[in-house]
């Protein structure tokens, strides 16, 4: 439901800073905005409480980023706040993001490793993903040290587990289903 939603809203800033001819701008407002909200437990726990009126979420917000919100991005957010949909203000950003890259030709596919990955591994796997899906690819990658090895790539509505510890689920699997006689 989360995902319809963030979807909808995505679609509408990215119509609106076509108009504007303003997609960079928007773009790099929305995620500086996201960052800010997810690193600030304060400030998310305000924009998401019932009880704050939403003139003073949207002052929180004002006072907590270093920089003047544009017309457009305060327009946004506090359609957002009004309509209650404020808590899914991340899944908006990752799908706004995702949005803009499409317009662009490009992808980003989100990479979980168990260790860092090194910058000859990071272009040899964007070489890869490009090639497989047609398209400019760009990393994001995390490091997850539970993974153990290899690596876990979303791309889109994909995933693909090259991971020990998937390694290791699979083969689990496959012991589990053997009948002994």
């Amino acid at each position: 439901m989360e995902s319809v939603i963030a979807e909808k809203y995505a679609v509408a800033l990215l119509q609106v800073a076509r108009d504007q001819k303003t997609v960079d701008a928007i773009s790099a407002e929305m995620q500086a905005i996201q960052k800010t909200v997810e690193s600030n437990e304060n400030l998310k726990t305000t924009l998401e409480h019932p009880r704050v009126k939403a003139g003073e979420k949207l002052d929180a917000l004002r006072r907590v980023l270093k920089e003047k919100l544009s017309g457009t991005m305060e327009n946004f957010l506090m359609l957002l706040i009004l309509k209650k949909r404020i808590k899914h203000l991340g899944a908006v950003a990752e799908h706004f993001e995702r949005l803009c890259y499409e317009m662009k030709g490009k992808a980003i596919a989100r990479v979980l490793s168990g260790s860092p990955l090194s910058a000859s591994q990071k272009d040899a796997l964007s070489k890869k993903l490009s090639q497989m899906f047609g398209t400019a690819v760009e990393l994001r990658e995390e490091v997850k040290p539970g993974l153990i090895g290899g690596v876990m790539i979303y791309l889109g509505d994909q995933r693909m587990d090259g991971s020990v510890l998937g390694q290791l689920e699979r083969m689990k699997q496959r012991l589990v289903k053997v009948e002994i006689d």
